[in-house]
């Protein structure tokens, strides 16, 4: 696979290659597939590994030129869980980065509209993390809302 020969590391999974990267050197191996072919950024992901205590990132690039699909995962703690932002290198993962950053908590230094995106007005922990307690949000909120009884329609 070409980005695994460009990167002189990671692996073949699933007919894709997938990169295992610190996240002081993703930046540069992003910007090294990019140079070489991989410019279709394709989506960034986030996985909350709860049990690991860490968050995983994963870059997902796409090269017309090789028919290729790249992965490049990165691993956060989950206290304090902080990356450099891509946007320079693609300026449509920032709408990503928002979204993981307001459903995961994750920062993303360089990224200057890391705004409310989805969750307006929102106070409580990042909801996409997995202790999260969604039944109890649900019952806090929803619970609290008066019942509507509807009235006997006459006449039909």
């Amino acid at each position: 696979m070409k980005a695994l020969e460009l990167i002189g590391k990671g692996e073949e999974m699933h007919g894709r290659a997938y990169i295992k990267s610190d996240k002081e050197e993703a930046s540069s191996i992003i910007k090294k597939l990019k140079e070489n072919g991989f410019d279709h950024f394709v989506m960034l992901s986030c996985v909350d590994w709860i049990d690991n205590n860490e968050f995983e990132l994963v870059y997902h690039l796409w090269s017309y030129e090789h028919k290729e699909h790249v992965m490049v995962s990165i691993i956060l703690p989950r206290d304090n869980p902080s990356m450099s932002s891509m946007h320079e290198l693609f300026p449509q993962i920032e709408t990503y980065e928002r979204e993981i950053h307001e459903m995961y908590g994750v920062d993303f230094e360089g990224n200057n509209r890391l705004t409310p995106f989805m969750l307006e007005g929102w106070h409580d922990m990042p909801p996409m993390r997995k202790d999260f307690d969604s039944k109890k949000f649900a019952e806090d909120v929803f619970d609290s809302i008066p019942e509507i009884k509807e009235e006997e329609d006459e006449g039909i």
